[in-house]
């Protein structure tokens, strides 16, 4: 995770620099989170999540467990962006990652095309890391998103686009994904021959405007590590912060991309370009999510 600390206005500290910072976080935590156990289940340890905030909006949480003596035994330690509000109710489940205390949520966007996965902040506030009560699972309210980039850049505005085909097609795609995510089977197929059209009239387009000048926003996989996304997403908000333990700038955007409005947070020192409202971001991210309890 110690590269995207530098996201969090961290860059360029050492290891002895990063054990320092822990320390302070388990001594002054913000945050005190025990896990939500299981009715009948035994535990060896209690689990804790601990979070510190180094600036407003930017958080360091550490994930490990109490031993005998009640001494904190670190796991994990990872940067955190805070998240204040659900975007989606919708999700189908947390997946828990093997050989860590860490898991992911999957959740579907109709816009999207795909299912979005996302690196869960506050894990032991809903489960013990493994296992959901039918309860828990009940009382959820949804999940709000976030991301950090380790390096990005700023894009020009695509422009407008004078292609009325291809904004037709796209709305009858946008439509049958629709349909598809409310359970009509029947619109896979007529799914498949509208992509086909895309594709086509796509391919046109890039050989004369180049792929910026035709992909507005996108949000797509990334190798193995199902949290990481590759994103062009339109900048809505700017601001920043901060770091008094560094002085480095954090950069926060609010984008929209593929339908969804989250926040990434960059370093500026890792941004090439001037951001501003109207223009795009492009970067790859690793996607967080708070479940909201």
């Amino acid at each position: 995770m110690n590269k995207y600390m530098s996201a969090a206005g961290l860059a360029g500290l050492d290891q002895n620099d990063y054990e320092d910072l822990y320390r302070i976080v388990e001594k002054d935590p913000d945050l005190y989170i025990e896990a939500s156990y299981i009715e009948g289940k035994e535990y060896d340890e209690r689990l804790i999540e601990l979070t510190k905030y180094i600036a407003p909006n930017i958080g360091i949480t550490l994930r490990g467990f109490l031993d005998r003596d009640d001494q904190f035994i670190r796991q994990l330690a990872f940067p955190v962006i805070k998240i204040n509000e659900p975007v989606s109710k919708k999700y189908k489940r947390i997946s828990p990652l093997k050989n860590e205390p860490a898991a992911l949520t999957r959740s579907d966007f109709p816009t999207l095309g795909c299912s979005l996965y996302s690196y869960v902040q506050n894990l032991y506030e809903v489960s013990d890391g493994e296992e959901l009560s039918s309860l828990t699972n009940a009382t959820w309210k949804g999940i709000g998103i976030s991301a950090l980039s380790s390096a990005g850049m700023i894009l020009l505005p695509m422009g407008r686009s004078e292609n009325k085909e291809l904004r037709a097609i796209e709305g009858k795609r946008n439509r049958l994904k629709k349909e598809i995510f409310n359970g009509n089977d029947d619109a896979y197929e007529q799914l498949t021959l509208t992509e086909m059209q895309i594709y086509t009239t796509i391919d046109k387009r890039v050989k004369k405007n180049g792929i910026y000048g035709v992909i507005s926003t996108t949000l797509m996989p990334r190798g193995v590590e199902e949290d990481m996304y590759y994103c062009i997403g339109l900048i809505e908000e700017i601001s920043s912060s901060k770091i008094p333990l560094t002085e480095q700038i954090v950069y926060h955007f609010l984008l929209s991309c593929c339908g969804i409005r989250f926040c990434v947070s960059i370093n500026k020192d890792t941004l090439i370009g001037e951001p501003e409202v109207g223009r795009r971001f492009k970067g790859i991210v690793w996607m967080q999510s708070r479940i909201f309890a």
